[in-house]
C-alpha cells in the first residue's frame, strides 16, 4: 500500500482548523503539530499510487490557510523485527 509523509506549513492562527479538515481526509492515518521549520505532519496512505497523488493534490493542497505542502512518497518500507 502506498504511504506518504506530508509536511505541511499553514497561517499559524488557522492551525486548528488545517488540522480539523485535514482529519476528514480519506486515508489520513495519522497527524501531528510540529515546532520548526513545518507546522504539520500527515502520514497517508492509499491503494495506488494515483489515489495518493489524487489525494494530495487535490484535496490536502486546497485546504484553506495552507501555504505550502511538502510529500515524501515512500516507495519501499521494511518492518523491523523485535
Amino acid at each position: 500500500m502506498p504511504k506518504a509523509y506530508v509536511l505541511i506549513n499553514c497561517e499559524l492562527d488557522h492551525k486548528s482548523e488545517v488540522m480539523d479538515e485535514i482529519t476528514r481526509l480519506p486515508g489520513i492515518v495519522d497527524s501531528a503539530e510540529l515546532y520548526g521549520a513545518y507546522d504539520i505532519l500527515v502520514k497517508l496512505n492509499r491503494e495506488t499510487i494515483e489515489e495518493l497523488k489524487e489525494t494530495i493534490k487535490l484535496k490536502v493542497k486546497k485546504i484553506s490557510y495552507i501555504t505550502s505542502v511538502v510529500a515524501l512518497v515512500a516507495t519501499e518500507s521494511i518492518e523491523r523485527k523485535s
